[in-house]
């Protein structure tokens, strides 16, 4: 007599908890789907981008032709390479001259584009010029002096320190500075008349090699000069520049100094963000603008 097959099982007869470890994925087809592949399409060429034409005879179409020109002409000198590169150079050089010429009566009628404007070309007006910073510059040296004092720290075996200490000297005669003469080693020089020895100043101030200057304002202006020996105008002009940076001079007496700087345009007037377009017409207004509070 044959065994009962309960429904669940199979047709094999066998219970399909026997292929558990098949898990959930136990129905099985005969005829197994086929695989499909997606096949990306390929993604499209872009057409090739053809350079814009210069305008023939254009100065955009002199910088490409004329090397170009040159070359044929070395390589193959036929009369027409070579009459083709030499025209090609005559018509680069009559641009020029136009564009000279009509940069010259810009700047004659403009006054501030004109740099005479500013500095004196003419010699006798030049020369008035510089004298006139000079004089300045000896004012401004004389105000600094009624703020500000000098240290100079020597050593005795230093050759250099003389020589610097003469200087100091003809400087301090001309525009009354108090001087502070500082020896590193204890000793003193034949033509310095008062000297202090070294009590830590040096090292403080980090003084590492003699003759050392400083500027020295109270009550915490401590201004590096010099480091050497330099003549008496370097030095009287680091003198004005240390003095500069710390607000030791008016304003007024600064700019008798700074004449070349009249007209000059300032950092913040260049900003970017000072001009919203590209437009010439908008940002050569812009810079007239400025340019008037310059002079």
């Amino acid at each position: 007599m044959g065994l009962a097959v309960p429904a669940w099982a199979d047709q094999a007869g066998q219970p399909f908890f026997q292929g558990k470890e098949e898990g959930w994925f136990w129905y099985k087809d005969s005829k197994d789907p086929p695989i499909l592949e997606i096949t990306k399409p390929a993604p499209p060429v872009p057409a090739p981008v053809k350079p814009k034409a210069s305008e023939t005879l254009s100065v955009e179409w002199l910088r490409q032709q004329l090397p170009m020109l040159l070359d044929r002409a070395i390589d193959n000198p036929t009369r027409e390479n070579v009459e083709a590169y030499l025209y090609a150079q005559r018509l680069a050089m009559d641009k020029s001259q136009r564009f000279a010429e009509m940069s010259q009566r810009v700047v004659y009628s403009d006054p501030f584009l004109d740099e005479n404007n500013r500095v004196p070309i003419a010699t006798f007006a030049k020369s008035s010029f510089l004298n006139g910073i000079d004089q300045a510059a000896d004012t401004s040296l004389k105000h600094l002096a009624t703020v500000a004092g000098l240290w100079v720290f020597f050593d005795s075996r230093c050759e250099h320190c003389r020589v610097h200490a003469e200087t100091v000297e003809a400087m301090r005669k001309k525009h009354g500075f108090v001087v502070k003469y500082i020896s590193l080693d204890g000793k003193g020089l034949p033509n310095i008349p008062t000297w202090v020895a070294d009590q830590g100043q040096s090292r403080t101030l980090n003084v590492r090699m003699t003759p050392t200057t400083l500027l020295v304002a109270p009550p915490n202006h401590f201004l590096l000069v010099s480091q050497g020996v330099m003549a008496q105008t370097q030095l009287e002009e680091r003198m004005l520049v240390a003095a500069e940076s710390e607000d030791l001079l008016p304003q007024t007496l600064l700019a008798d100094v700074r004449r070349y700087d009249r007209g000059v345009l300032k950092a913040e007037d260049t900003r970017a963000e000072s001009v919203s377009g590209q437009d010439p017409v908008e940002w050569v207004k812009l810079l007239k603008d400025k340019l008037k509070a310059r002079y």
